[in-house]
């Protein structure tokens, strides 16, 4: 992924707070195999991720600082998954999910 720091209205210590939350990510969350048919898919954190979504909310935190609309949303049950690994699920929607909620 390609994240272009140096512009924006980010001061210098909040660009490094972004660099070191995307850094953490790049370290420590699988990315799914080549093979897995997942552009259209959605990616859920799994709610036992606890430090993913802690750094999620990081994220959240600094970008809604400066205004950009974020929602996160969330669902109990994702029935059309098609790639998964410890952290994280990726699915399509359908009519069988769980009701999803935005914070």
């Amino acid at each position: 992924m390609f994240v272009r720091l140096d512009y924006g209205d980010l001061e210098s210590n909040e660009r490094e707070q972004l660099r070191a939350i995307l850094d953490w990510f790049s370290e420590h969350l699988p990315s799914p195999p080549e093979d897995i048919y997942a552009s259209r898919a959605i990616f859920w954190f799994k709610s036992n991720a606890h430090e993913n979504i802690s750094r999620v909310w990081e994220l959240v935190y600094l970008l809604r600082a400066h205004d950009h609309h974020i929602d996160v949303y969330k669902c109990r049950r994702l029935s059309n998954i098609s790639y998964e690994d410890e952290f994280q699920v990726a699915a399509f929607p359908s009519d069988k999910d769980g009701k999803i909620t935005i914070q």
